[in-house]
């Protein structure tokens, strides 16, 4: 767990990672049986969300309170069956981050890749903590209103018994918690994987931009034999192997963005929706502006990581272009021309150039879930 440990710590607590098979016949068997109660708890929460969202059909208020947390968890299912599906892909792009020619040579290269290292990580606790204290609030407000008339469930699902006496609600109430819990635990691992990546792209192009501009000064100094830079055709091999890295990272989860993308219109449209029925400043109105920022944190996140690739892999053009490449010899220039050409179209997480992630996407994606908001407001008077 060198590479993204917050992630795949998490993900292993949660019983959907594991890097190195167990020895002990008994550990192993019972890893298998958490991780498939853990998997279990999430698609059955997630069929009685989607239950109750077709029951509750004909009216809109109801509607609303199910719809925002079902969408969250059938887009938690995709990407979980993705992400158990392709544990061996997820594995050899660890892999690609392993490889010689993408590890620090020197101190400044160290710094470079710690910067982008701890930007991961914060980026993924700073997540986790918001989503984890929104559920928190979802889990607070059943005990809060414990003992009135009616006994409320952390969540609006599908409940297929009587929860009238003490024993049943309090096993679904612990139930729905874990469910809780776990979905946040697995959906911000999952998200901030992809963040990850793409932080860590970004770490490696720096070291190629970093490199070139030392390879070419050392070429202009006569000093191509020094142990701390690498040849400018190794440089080529670093930026071709950069873009395979992002394509293959593309090919894993760009579908699942796409799905969490669609679906983030109808959490964010149905949220904002909830929120302007909800009492201000009471505990249910704090939990609903804390879920509404960390599904507004999860879409930007994507966007702008996105978009920093993008800016970033387009600059090492730039690198070279202001150095002092006329001086270099005429293969080395060669090499330079084809990593320029390269570099200039940008690297981009996208499908067919139709979808991409980008900031003119997450500014769509709001603008969209807007005016959807105010269609379902009309909708409800």
């Amino acid at each position: 767990m060198d590479i993204l440990p917050v992630n795949f710590k998490v993900l292993w607590f949660c019983g959907a990672w594991k890097e190195r098979k167990d020895d002990n016949i008994v550990v192993a068997c019972l890893h298998s049986c958490y991780k498939y109660a853990i998997f279990f708890l999430i698609y059955q929460f997630t069929i009685f969300e989607v239950i109750e969202v077709i029951r509750t059909r004909d009216q809109i208020n109801e509607l609303t309170e199910g719809l925002f947390l079902a969408s969250t968890y059938v887009t938690l299912c995709l990407k979980y069956a993705n992400f158990l599906l392709r544990k061996n892909d997820i594995s050899k792009l660890l892999d690609c981050l392993r490889v010689k020619m993408c590890q620090p040579r020197n101190l400044t290269e160290k710094m470079i890749i710690e910067t982008h290292s701890r930007k991961a990580k914060w980026s993924s606790l700073i997540f986790l903590f918001m989503s984890q204290v929104t559920a928190m609030g979802f889990m607070i407000i059943p005990i809060l209103g414990f003992g009135k008339d009616e006994w409320i469930l952390p969540t609006k699902a599908y409940v297929p018994y009587s929860v009238s006496e003490v024993f049943p609600y309090v096993a679904t109430y612990l139930q729905q918690s874990a469910a809780l819990f776990y979905a946040v635990m697995l959906n911000v691992s999952f998200d901030s994987l992809v963040y990850g990546f793409t932080i860590h792209a970004c770490g490696q192009i720096e070291l190629i931009c970093r490199r070139l501009s030392d390879n070419i000064r050392a070429s202009v100094n006569f000093k191509k034999g020094s142990d701390t830079n690498t040849s400018i055709e190794e440089c080529v091999r670093h930026h071709v192997l950069v873009h395979t890295f992002v394509k293959k990272v593309g090919a894993l989860f760009i579908w699942t963005v796409m799905v969490l993308f669609l679906f983030s219109l109808i959490i964010l449209c149905t949220s904002i929706f909830l929120i302007s029925k909800t009492k201000l400043f009471s505990i249910e109105f704090l939990s609903l502006i804390l879920y509404f920022i960390s599904m507004m944190l999860q879409v930007f996140l994507y966007c702008w990581y996105g978009n920093e690739l993008e800016l970033k892999s387009k600059s090492i053009a730039n690198s070279i272009y202001f150095s002092n490449w006329t001086l270099t010899t005429l293969r080395e220039r060669r090499s330079l021309i084809l990593i320029m050409i390269n570099s200039q179209r940008g690297l981009m997480f996208s499908n067919n150039r139709m979808f991409s992630l980008s900031l003119d996407t997450f500014t769509w994606i709001f603008k969209t879930s807007y005016s959807a908001f105010n269609l379902l407001q009309q909708a409800s008077n």
